[in-house]
């Protein structure tokens, strides 16, 4: 199999309902696309395992015209590549959505003790390996848009949670050099 073959796993039916509408307003909340231009960067976002198709994007992004949600800018008629962009509309219903992604943290914490219990602990340290460093490259991205202090005051809960990790990985590496040393 190819390498881009390797990479496109994700079925479309995987991806969790409405998130595709979400990420659309968000991208167009920010600066106008075309419907081309938003199924080229969600596959560039992962890494060519998702590509909604064209099937999946046009009737949505007619949808969430039709809704009042975004403004189609340009026709077909002139040629020119249809771009669209959110409405007050739409970036209020963007917000809305994203207060309830945010509130999100308790479902996301007992599907995660469940992903555990399924996979053996070798490959659920494996998975939590990188997915810790994607979610910190993430989060370094991210942190340096969020105003201060409310940036400060994140970053010393970070440092204050990576230390008590630290001092934990430490103390799994002591109590395994002295079990070695004793049975030596």
């Amino acid at each position: 199999m190819s390498e881009s073959g390797a990479k496109k796993w994700i079925h479309p039916q995987t991806v969790p309902r409405g998130i595709l509408r979400l990420y659309i307003l968000s991208m167009l909340s920010k600066k106008t696309e075309t419907g081309y231009s938003i199924m080229q960067t969600i596959e560039d976002k992962t890494e060519g395992a998702w590509r909604p198709g064209p099937g999946t994007v046009y009737p949505l992004l007619r949808s969430l015209v039709k809704e009042g949600l975004l403004e189609r800018l340009g026709s077909l008629e002139d040629g020119a590549a249809v771009k669209y962009s959110a409405t007050k509309k739409g970036k209020q219903e963007l917000e809305e959505m994203q207060r309830t992604l945010a509130s999100a943290g308790k479902r996301e914490r007992v599907m995660i003790r469940l992903f555990a219990d399924l996979l053996p602990p070798g490959a659920w340290a494996s998975a939590f390996m990188n997915r810790g460093r994607e979610i910190f490259d993430v989060f370094q991205e991210k942190i340096s848009q969020i105003p201060q202090p409310q940036r400060d005051t994140m970053l010393k809960e970070a440092r204050s949670m990576f230390d008590a990790n630290i001092s934990w990985v430490d103390s799994q590496l002591r109590h395994k050099k002295k079990r070695v040393s004793e049975e030596q």
